[in-house]
């Protein structure tokens, strides 16, 4: 988790940011691809990093850019081409409450550990 540190800007905010939960474990280059992933399908500024149900830090687009992206591409991406259409590596799952509209995304879900309000509402419902 130590490695993730190095997606974290140290200048952003937490409040009005976006939560993206990942799974413990994941790469450094899988947890920047899900954040790529994210801020291309979402006009967001901030994303709010959560493992665990843990908050580890905050990233923002421009510290992203900043940092160089493409330098975290694994061999074999090329010149970081994509195809038209969602990533094939991950599909970013939003989840919202019913009550407080609070939302949280996701790259992968465990049906015996689904999502929770924030705010203590109970399971979120997946809106996309």
């Amino acid at each position: 988790m130590d490695d993730l540190k190095l997606l974290f800007d140290p200048s952003a905010p937490i409040d009005g940011t976006v939560r993206l939960d990942i799974p413990a474990g994941l790469t450094l280059e899988d947890a920047a691809s899900a954040l790529e992933a994210l801020l291309a399908a979402e006009a967001v500024e901030y994303v709010l990093v959560v493992v665990d149900g843990r908050p580890v830090g905050v990233t923002s687009r421009r510290w992203l850019i900043r940092i160089g992206a493409a330098s975290m591409r694994s061999l074999g991406d090329g010149a970081g081409a994509t195809l038209p259409g969602e990533s094939l590596r991950y599909r970013l799952l939003r989840y919202t409450c019913g009550m407080c509209n609070a939302e949280i995304r996701r790259v992968h879900v465990d049906p015996r550990d689904p999502p929770t309000c924030p705010n203590g509402h109970g399971v979120l419902e997946l809106t996309r």
